[in-house]
This record gives structure tokens, sequence and C-alpha cells, in this order.
């Protein structure tokens, strides 16, 4: 994000793994996102539930909610309501585009699968960037609309 402010734009999906442990914060992480915390809490989760013994429980996500400085009614009105459903939304497109572990990346569409140093990203990256720079202002794409136009519109919609 930082060697590429403009070009590179990053959102996170749910894919859980152990949902039995991962509900909870995955939840927690979407409620805090409905109200612009999103990354805050996505830090705190790690920081003071995984590095903390893996306490991923309610008690531990409303702490951390109000640390945050979330609404709380707001946030289990949420977690609740919108963000069972959304968590559930998320799952089922990253299984329809054959994620199966995380971390999992898509970048315009392309998939890579697992973690690494950001160096491993950066040529990819660079080329997506070229792509997208030949392709802006020819056949009424824009940089506004690239992304739905030639990631969505023309890719795979299934793995």
């Amino acid at each position: 994000m930082k060697e590429y402010p403009k070009d590179l734009k990053v959102v996170y999906r749910h894919f859980l793994i152990h949902p039995q442990t991962a509900t909870i914060p995955a939840q927690a992480s979407c409620a805090a996102q409905k109200q612009g915390k999103f990354a805050e809490m996505y830090h705190l989760i790690f920081e003071k539930g995984y590095n903390a013994g893996r306490n991923f429980s309610q008690e531990n996500m409303d702490t951390l909610a109000k640390e945050v400085g979330l609404d709380m009614g707001k946030f289990k009105a949420d977690m609740a309501g919108d963000c069972t459903k959304q968590v559930q939304e998320d799952m089922a497109l990253m299984q329809q585009f054959g994620v199966g572990g995380t971390p999992a990346f898509f970048i315009n569409g392309r998939f890579q699968s697992g973690g690494g140093p950001p160096e491993r990203f950066k040529p990819l990256i660079e080329e997506e960037i070229k792509k997208a720079n030949e392709r802006i202002g020819k056949e009424g794409v824009t940089l506004a609309n690239y992304y739905e136009k030639w990631v969505l519109e023309k890719g795979k919609k299934k793995m």
C-alpha cells in the first residue's frame, strides 16, 4: 500500500479455516467495518485475541470493540444480523473461486495462494498496473470502472 498508494486497493473477505473459533472474530471485524473501524479491530483481534492465547470469545470481542470506540448497540446488532450473513456470503464467494486456505490473494483476479514478503507480489502488481494503464482510455474503460470492466466482467466466474 505504501509503495502503490494510488494503484492498489485492498479488499478483505472472510474465509474461515476453523469456523468453530473464527466465526465470532470474523463477525466482530465485519461489525467494526460498518462503523469504519475494520483495520483497528482487525489488528486488535490479532494482538489481543490470537496472540493472547487465541481468545476469540464474545466477551473479548466486546472488550476490543469498546477499546476501538465502537457504538456497542450497533456493534452487537450488526454482529448478530448483517455480519452473520456477510461472513457466510464471503465464505461462499471464496469457495466459488477455489480458495481453500489463508492467506489468499487476488491481484486483478489472478489468484495467489499463501503469504510471503511484499517482494513476492511486486512483479505481479506491476504487471497488472501496466495492463491497466494500457487499457484505460480504450473501449470506455476508465480508472473508476477498470476493475468492473476487466476483472469482474471478463474474468472467470468460478474455478
